[in-house]
């Protein structure tokens, strides 16, 4: 399936599982926690759930003056007549990309990496590809997906029942990764790949000198007040609050897919957040919270990311787009098998996020998910 945010997923071929999906049936009308008469967000919501028949969907809005609104519509499994939380927890996806690029900017401001130095310089012998070495692609070309390197997208979203309680490691991931052809010449194009930031992921942990989920806690997570956000433990299955179940079509009737090991998304996307969290973070990362002014200004440097949607530009783990009310909106998105996620922010720290529990199958179901964003940030 053509995708747009769908492509950034933490194994993107989701979306040819997805395209066996089967509508499913017998799911309860859109129903908001705080129901406005007159609210666009609530609005937009009820659209897309009635229109795509997603189980649970979940939105944050977030003003200038940091007040959050939330909105849950949707079950919490299909069968039960329980009512989905708006703080209900949620498996990230590639948003989590955001948060690794972040930390390596936080890196490169205390001066202990270089966005223009070679892979090699921090992970000596870790690219073996008969195309390419890290001697030839830099920690930029890696976050900006312009390093060629391939993706095991494939060998992941292919199988995914037979991946799901299967744990593999960051190192094991680059390597199923590398047995396929590189895309392109370093810094010649934009092509998604996870193992970009996988790579990126393994920097941080040997610059920082802790594992990953460490670094991200104590740089990030913590002092944002995140509390309801983490990098899953090793081998960690179970989501650890409050949260929905999650769909994947395959065959007939759909999988239950909610609890399996993300390990294969690492840096690129295994974390687990909330819609409100999200719009936290965003926010927080838009206004200059979270990098100093220098790095963020390195972030938006974007090329042209048309294979993402049109008019889509990348920078470092963030996304840039214009919203319907002529401002700039910077953000990323996560497929995961039956969770997807949508974010973004604004400058002046407007911020809004989407969740729904099932992929989506459609060009059109996601850009309802884009414009459910469009409308929130531009409605506040």
């Amino acid at each position: 399936m053509e995708s747009h945010w769908t492509i950034m997923n933490t194994a993107h071929p989701i979306a040819a599982a997805t395209a066996l999906f089967v509508i499913l049936s017998g799911l309860p009308s859109a129903a908001t926690s705080n129901p406005t008469a007159g609210d666009p967000v609530r609005a937009a919501l009820a659209h897309t759930m009635a229109v795509d028949v997603w189980p649970a969907g979940l939105v944050a809005v977030r003003d200038t003056d940091e007040e959050i609104r939330t909105y849950a519509s949707g079950v919490m499994e299909l069968g039960s007549p329980e009512k989905v939380r708006a703080d209900s927890q949620i498996r990230i996806g590639s948003n989590t990309k955001t948060f690794t690029s972040a930390l390596v900017m936080q890196l490169v401001g205390e001066g202990t990496i270089s966005l223009d130095e070679a892979v090699e310089t921090y992970l000596p012998g870790v690219i073996q590809h008969p195309q390419v070495t890290g001697q030839d692609i830099t920690i930029r070309q890696l976050l900006q997906h312009t390093s060629g390197l391939p993706d095991m997208d494939g060998d992941i979203g292919d199988h995914l029942l037979e991946w799901q309680h299967r744990y593999i490691s960051p190192r094991a991931s680059l390597d199923l990764a590398l047995a396929h052809p590189v895309s392109n010449a370093p810094g010649e194009a934009f092509e998604y790949s996870n193992s970009n930031y996988i790579l990126a992921g393994l920097i941080i942990e040997a610059v920082a000198g802790r594992p990953l989920a460490e670094v991200i806690d104590e740089r990030i997570i913590t002092p944002l007040g995140l509390e309801d956000t983490y990098f899953p433990d090793q081998g960690e299955q179970i989501i650890r609050g409050d949260h929905p179940h999650s769909y994947i079509p395959l065959g007939d009737d759909p999988v239950d897919y909610t609890d399996f090991d993300p390990s294969w998304g690492y840096a690129a996307g295994a974390m687990v957040s909330t819609t409100e969290d999200l719009t936290a973070f965003y926010s927080a990362l838009a206004t200059g919270d979270v990098v100093a002014d220098a790095q963020l200004a390195e972030m938006r440097k974007t090329i042209p990311a048309e294979s993402l949607w049109q008019g889509a530009a990348y920078g470092l783990g963030l996304i840039s787009f214009e919203l319907s009310c002529g401002v700039t909106a910077w953000g990323h998105g996560g497929d995961v098998p039956g969770t997807v996620s949508r974010v973004a922010a604004t400058e002046d720290g407007r911020a809004a996020a989407i969740a729904v529990t099932q992929n989506p199958t459609s060009v059109e179901a996601d850009a309802r998910l884009r414009g459910l964003i469009d409308t929130a940030i531009c409605a506040v």
